[in-house]
């Protein structure tokens, strides 16, 4: 199921980045990441990230190896659902049954 996160990182990202996560990584550690998708947005230190597996660290993983950390990382969707943006960090509120059958479907 994709994952699409919005990230800053203390760098600017550019095509090589891009094309980097594109053709899949393979991490110091021996970690191998698939390809994702990163696009990056219109201030250079911001990007869209989208992922279709979900290791741990996975994002902040990939942009350390490329030399850009991350200094703020938010997912915005999870499949065909986009996140409740008024929800504050640490809530959460019950899905519909739409979004339980959106879910069930990808």
């Amino acid at each position: 199921m994709d994952k699409t996160y919005f990230v800053r990182v203390d760098g600017e990202l550019d095509g090589a980045d891009a094309a980097a996560f594109a053709a899949g990584m393979m991490l110091e550690d021996g970690l191998v990441c698939l390809p994702a998708g990163l696009e990056v947005l219109e201030q250079p230190d911001t990007a869209l990230v989208t992922l279709h597996e979900g290791k741990y660290h996975q994002i902040k993983r990939m942009l350390a190896a490329r030399g850009k950390p991350v200094v703020y990382l938010k997912r915005l969707t999870m499949g065909p659902l986009m996140l409740d943006p008024v929800l504050e960090r640490g809530e959460w509120r019950p899905l519909s049954a739409e979004e339980v059958a959106a879910l069930r479907q990808a």
